[in-house]
Order: structure tokens, then C-alpha cells, then sequence
């Protein structure tokens, strides 16, 4: 365990980077600023390595990411299958689309841990930032560990990559919080036999269900996913997808062997990301980056990575972090606005998911035909920028 006290003068640095929460944006930035000589800290509320209600989906733009900064993936952080072909999506009346993904599915809880040991940080887990206090030159954050110890650490910079209800974002900007619209993911995990084809991203696109259902073979187990907005109930909207999905896969009862649950909010539909203060930068979800899909993964290894790089220049040169990260990240906001475009989709322009290419390869009346349900769905669903 790091030694975290510092005396009551001030008189020293603890770290150069204090990074809040142990995800994808917490390892990508801490990778970023230990290859850049920086002293840096990963705080934990949890114990590592723990479960996330997560798919677990590494698009290729996240694989291509981690292989330059992290190199290979380890066998133990693949899941099986590992090799994710595409996203099915299903329509009423039994249509499907195929969109091409060339993805890789892995266990989160695994893959974290991963990402962060071999950042190269220390790690304190089991620990909760309270409070941090912004000064001219460096930043006081204070917390406690499990066992109520308080703790008091000094540092040049503090990444905020905590997640969507980021403590640290609440305490910046109070407000935002209740601008957003929030909803609730549900993942269940069942042992049983499906009839669903492994290797694929099932997607149910019945807004009377559940706004996104999904379902995969996974480590052998069936995981089923909804979520639900504040209207909704998510356990019902999951007692709806199962009547739904167990029919049409053969499955008649099945004992579940996890259940996890989160909150999420779509940011970038009403433009409310957020990236932080002078020395005070946040990154990944927490700052508004997840997709339309739910996918946030690649926007977070992203964004992480820009926010290490910019304590590290900003450090180098003197200069305020909070300057160089905002001009660093807009492109990955850009990205982002683009997953919730529909012309970004029309025009298959740097989006996650490419319909367009799907699409176009299809017979002309199966084309419009999927291409009206796609579009009723998106209209229910209501989450498209500029609607």
C-alpha cells in the first residue's frame, strides 16, 4: 500500500497524477503517464478485480488502441468465445441485419485489472476519494480506505475516470447530474443451453421490450441485457425480454448465476460532456463519452490516453493541464456526436457500427425494408442529436 500522508505544510508532492477509478480510462491514462515519467496513483472505491455490468465488446478501434499501448491481450482476459463476428439485429417479424464488427468480447473484471497492472501505476483500492480541493499549482484530495482510515494525498493533476455518476464530476458541476436523462442497465447471466449462435451481438430492436435488449453466448452462460429509462421498471422490462428471447431459443428455465446493475446516461444528446478544470481532468464515461449502443469502451481507452498525455506535457511545460486536455479531446467529442448522428450513419462517416455497409448489401426490397425498421426503432428510442 502506497504511502498516502503528507505533513501538514504542504511542503510536498505525494504524486505527480492522481487517478480516480480502476476502468479503461483510469488504466489508458495511467499508461500514459508513468510512459511519461510521472509519478501516478489509481484509487479504487472497490476491490480489484470486480464485476461490472458490462458486455464486454472491444471494437476494433479499441483492439487497435490497446495493442499500441498495452500490446497483446492475455489468454485469461479473452472470454469464449473471444472473436465477436457481428452485431445481429432483430426486427418484428423475424427480419435480422447483420452489421459486420471484426470485435473481440472479453471478461471486464479480468481486463481491468489487466489494463491497470500493467499501466505501471501503484494502486490503492478499496479506497474513496471525499473531497479535493483545487489550488493554483496542485491539487489536496482526501478520502477513506475500508477500514475508515482517512488519508490526505497531494498531486499536480487529478483524472476524474469514475465512471457515469462520477463523484468527482458532481462536485465540479452540481447541476449536470440532474440535466441528464438517467436510465438503469440490467445484466443477467443464466446457465442453460440456447439456440443462439455464439460469436455474435444479439440485438432485439422492440422498444416495447426494453429501449436496447441484448443477448450473447458467453464463458458458457446465457447473458441477457436491458435497460430501461425512469418510466420503466428494469426487472419488469427483464421479465419481458425473457418471455420474448427464451422461446425462440429453446430455453424453457434456466438457473441465473449473476446479476449486475448500473446506471447510464446518454450525454451527448443534450451536449452536456464534461472535461474538467485547470487541473482537474476528466476522461471516459464520466465525461460523457458512451455511444449510441451503449459502447464506451474505445472512447474511454481514448480519452484516458489524452488526459495522460496532457498532464504530461502540461507538467513538462508548466502549463495548465485542463488548457491542453480540452484541445486534445474535442476530436473524441466529435467522434462521439458522430455515433448519434443519422447522417454520420447515412454516410457510414466514422461510426462505430457500419449500417451503411450492411445495408448496401442486401437485395433493394430487404434494403428498405430493414432500413424502415431501423428507423422505427431509432424514432422510439429517441436518442438521436438533433431530433
Amino acid at each position: 500500500m502506497p504511502a498516502l500522508f503528507v505533513s501538514a505544510g504542504f511542503g510536498m508532492l505525494d504524486y505527480d497524477v492522481v487517478i480516480v477509478g480502476a476502468g479503461p480510462a483510469g488504466g489508458a491514462a495511467a499508461r500514459s503517464c508513468i510512459a511519461g515519467g510521472l509519478k501516478t496513483l489509481i484509487i479504487e472505491k472497490r476491490k480489484i478485480p470486480r464485476h461490472k455490468a458490462c458486455s464486454g465488446i472491444l471494437v476494433p478501434a479499441a483492439v487497435n488502441s490497446l495493442r499500441q499501448t498495452f500490446g497483446p491481450l492475455p489468454g485469461d482476459v479473452m472470454a469464449d468465445p473471444s472473436e465477436l463476428r457481428a452485431l445481429r439485429m432483430h426486427f418484428p417479424g423475424g427480419r435480422t441485419l447483420d452489421v459486420p464488427l471484426g470485435g473481440v468480447l472479453i471478461r471486464r473484471e479480468r481486463f481491468d485489472h489487466w489494463l491497470c497492472r500493467s499501466s505501471g501505476a501503484e494502486i490503492d483500492d478499496g479506497t474513496t476519494i471525499r473531497s479535493f480541493q483545487e489550488q493554483h499549482d496542485h491539487v489536496v484530495v482526501r478520502g477513506t480506505r475500508q477500514e475508515n482510515e482517512k488519508w490526505e494525498i497531494l498531486c499536480r493533476v487529478l483524472i476524474a475516470a469514475d465512471g457515469g455518476t462520477s463523484t468527482v464530476v458532481r462536485a465540479l458541476d452540481p447541476g449536470r447530474h440532474e440535466k441528464l436523462d438517467w436510465y438503469t442497465a440490467l445484466q443477467e447471466s443464466y446457465e442453460c443451453r440456447p439456440v443462439l449462435e455464439p460469436g455474435y451481438f444479439h440485438f432485439f430492436a422492440f422498444p416495447e421490450v426494453s429501449l436496447y435488449a441484448s443477448a450473447y453466448v458467453k464463458d458458457g452462460s446465457l447473458v441477457m441485457e436491458v435497460v430501461a429509462s425512469r418510466l420503466d421498471n428494469v426487472t419488469q422490462s427483464m421479465g419481458r425480454f425473457r418471455e420474448l428471447l427464451w422461446p425462440q431459443i429453446g430455453v424453457n428455465e434456466a438457473k441465473r448465476v449473476q446479476r449486475l446493475g448500473c446506471r447510464v446516461a446518454y450525454a451527448a444528446t443534450k451536449g452536456l460532456f464534461h472535461f474538467g478544470n485547470a487541473r482537474v481532468l476528466v476522461a471516459g464515461e464520466a465525461a460523457g463519452f458512451l455511444n449510441l449502443f451503449g459502447e464506451g469502451i474505445s472512447s474511454a481507452l481514448a480519452s484516458g490516453t489524452l488526459a495522460g498525455d496532457a498532464a504530461v506535457q502540461a507538467i513538462e511545460a508548466g502549463a495548465v493541464p485542463g488548457l491542453i486536455y480540452r484541445k486534445y479531446v474535442e476530436s473524441e467529442k466529435r467522434r462521439t456526436l458522430r455515433q448519434f448522428s443519422l447522417r454520420a450513419y447515412i454516410r457510414s462517416n466514422d461510426v462505430i457500427f457500419d449500417f451503411r455497409k450492411s445495408f448496401i448489401a442486401l437485395a433493394r426490397k430487404k434494403r428498405i425494408i430493414l432500413l424502415l425498421d431501423f428507423m422505427r426503432w431509432l424514432i422510439k428510442v429517441k436518442l438521436f442529436a438533433g431530433r
